[in-house]
């Protein structure tokens, strides 16, 4: 488990790790088995609903507390912690494509900021996401606890770069913009589209021009009080995600309980 904190080992051996019973119950809940399962010998009785779902797996061990902080990443160590095969390898010929809703990060290297979009994108039902260049790795224990579960629910491509998706056909790309776009509302995010988010520094400077090549790409720029500083990219996703659910919804081809989860 300390070895995966290493980006380089996780992609090797294709392994991420879940911290806590939300997070393990959530990819049991998509169908995926543990390799290894370790529950806190003090904390955890026979009859925990885990043990029962994974009666038959032999990596499976009653440890220490202490063993267990050793091991986890959180301040106050977790009950359960669980190692499972990454979902995928996903790619747009396994994905929907082209997609209804879809979510590209060109950049966004904070994991944390990974994860949140990668929940905004579960459960405003995108298709998928997929991490560009200088993204940071959605297996990052950061990313998969601020993720909440959602790592396991949508699928995530890796590796995309911008001229990969510009190639293909069927969707417009909308690139979220510091300035010089039309706010969110006055752009039609019912047809199929990818959201292209990069970082708040940078933002699509070094994207936009591998897009260029897209059938079709639209700014977009949420509005800001003058003088701010730039949105967080997750919460700027967050606000340009729930636009598109907002109108989709309006035009009847949609609904929030279709979209795939809750706010």
């Amino acid at each position: 488990m300390r070895a995966l904190d290493a980006k380089r080992v996780r992609r090797e051996r294709r392994l991420v790790v879940a911290e806590g019973e939300d997070l393990v119950d959530a990819a049991l809940a998509n169908g995926l088995r543990p390799r290894v399962l370790l529950v806190d010998a003090e904390r955890v009785g026979p009859g925990d609903p885990r043990l029962a779902a994974t009666a038959d797996l032999d990596e499976r061990y009653a440890v220490p507390g202490p063993m267990l902080a050793g091991v986890s990443r959180l301040a106050a160590h977790p009950r359960v912690i669980g190692v499972f095969e990454q979902p995928g390898p996903h790619h747009f010929s396994s994905v929907r494509f082209p997609p209804s809703l879809a979510l590209y990060l060109a950049g966004v290297a904070d994991p944390g900021n990974v994860g949140t979009l990668v929940r905004t994108a579960a459960a405003v039902g995108c298709d998928w996401v997929a991490l560009g260049p200088g993204s940071a790795d959605a297996a990052n224990p950061k990313a998969v606890r601020a993720g909440m579960g959602a790592t396991f629910a949508v699928p995530i491509l890796v590796g995309v770069a911008p001229g990969d998706l510009a190639a293909r056909s069927g969707f417009r790309v909308v690139a979220a913009e510091v300035r010089g776009g039309p706010p969110p509302w006055e752009v039609d995010l019912t047809r199929p589209t990818v959201l292209v988010m990069g970082a708040e520094r940078a933002g699509l400077s070094g994207a936009l021009e591998g897009l260029a090549g897209a059938p079709e790409v639209v700014p977009v720029t949420i509005p800001q009080h003058p003088g701010a500083e730039s949105m967080n990219v997750a919460a700027a996703g967050a606000a340009i995600l729930v636009e598109a659910l907002r109108q989709r919804a309006a035009a009847g081809t949609a609904s929030i309980g279709e979209a795939g989860g809750h706010l």
